[in-house]
């Protein structure tokens, strides 16, 4: 691409009409056609899991808005905030940006705070698919309290969360500094009925708090930890609904992994743009997970390289110099995609690629000619 191409659609960027976005309070709203067609996508094609996870994303942005945060011990600390629900392994099915003081939370999640309704707005859309199926919803501290996992048990939703010791509830536990000097492995719990709301303690490093309206303690499970005062690996108790949080609380970040590893690191003037180049990375992240469900062998990166090779290929423009020499590539990224391959009459007539006789046909896409029988299903078939 020439640079005079590049600059031209760069400064024609845009994702709606801005004679149309008048006053509005949405502080992303010269965004939010792209958000909300990507959420749409996201969630049609996710696959149908039970285990979700719902945590906080940043993209890297250092220019002036309102909406910019900054979290201090963060791999990422200034930039926008997201909230992104996930599959265990990464694959992101809805995500909203954060706006701030000036969030508006749905007249119906008010009373369960701005994480509450985070949560609520993503069982919304899980619930959209089936509302029948037991999701189970997994989230930290931030963003769990007691009455919001009883909305969700009466929504027909499990939820599986760590929890501030200030929002149990008056649940007659011992105080964390108290308990933090029992022995390492110890806990204690308390159940509520008929709500079935259990909250665990376990001391492990620090005092861990975690509420569940569908986990229980049993059974126990052993982990090891290294006793700094005996010198030596040890094996202490773990509840069973600390290592279900454990494993299934991960989705999140294994995605900011990912796309972090390959992000788009051109820089524009726009402050949209950088949140632009996230949702592209979003989806191409998406596609890969997609592609190693379906039994893919290509890493993230291949599969990355293979996808821009086959845009390329796809949609460069016509060389109008003549046939191109013998020794060019033979597009083998868009080659075996089966896409718009299409038997076009060509003159003059040139040899096939295949069979190397004369023919008056073409592939419209891979622009080879190719007799439109034999020779054109040969080419465009992957041998193993």
């Amino acid at each position: 691409m020439s640079r005079d191409r590049f600059t031209f659609i760069m400064s024609n960027l845009h994702c709606c009409d801005n004679t149309v976005l008048g006053d509005s309070p949405d502080k992303f709203a010269k965004l939010r056609p792209l958000f909300d067609e990507l959420n749409k996508i996201f969630t049609e094609m996710a696959p149908l899991e039970e285990n979700y996870s719902i945590d906080e994303a940043m993209v890297p942005y250092y220019g002036r808005h309102s909406c910019k945060q900054f979290i201090r011990g963060k791999p990422i600390r200034w930039g926008y905030k997201l909230w992104v629900g996930a599959t265990r392994l990464g694959y992101v099915i809805w995500f909203d940006p954060y706006q701030g003081k000036s969030s508006t939370i749905a007249e119906g999640y008010k009373q369960f705070g701005l994480g509450g309704s985070v949560i609520l707005e993503f069982a919304d859309v899980l619930q959209g698919r089936d509302p029948t199926l037991p999701f189970h919803l997994f989230f930290d501290n931030y963003f769990s309290s007691i009455p919001l996992l009883h909305e969700l048990s009466n929504r027909g939703l499990r939820a599986t969360g760590t929890i501030r010791e200030n929002r149990t509830s008056k649940c007659p536990l011992e105080s964390n500094k108290d308990f933090k000097n029992t022995d390492r492995g110890s806990f204690v719990f308390k159940s509520s009925l008929p709500t079935n709301i259990l909250v665990c303690k376990w001391n492990d490093n620090s005092v861990v708090t975690v509420a569940s309206n569908t986990e229980i303690v049993e059974p126990l499970q052993k982990v090891k930890r290294f006793s700094q005062e005996l010198k030596r690996f040890v094996h202490i108790d773990q509840p069973s609904v600390i290592r279900k949080y454990n494993e299934n609380m991960g989705g999140v970040d294994r995605s900011d992994q990912n796309i972090g590893l390959y992000r788009t690191s051109i820089r524009g003037k726009k402050w949209y743009f950088s949140l632009f180049c996230h949702t592209l990375d979003m989806a191409v992240h998406n596609a890969w997970q997609l592609y190693k469900r379906d039994g893919g062998e290509h890493d993230h990166l291949t599969f990355r390289r293979l996808l821009a090779k086959g845009l390329l290929e796809s949609y460069k423009k016509s060389d109008k110099r003549g046939p191109c020499p013998t020794g060019r590539s033979h597009l083998e990224s868009s080659r075996y995609d089966g896409v718009d391959h299409l038997v076009q009459y060509s003159a003059p007539q040139l040899r096939c690629k295949v069979c190397k006789v004369k023919s008056f046909f073409i592939c419209q896409k891979c622009k080879i000619h190719l007799h439109p029988k034999i020779c054109f299903l040969e080419y465009h078939t992957k041998t193993q």
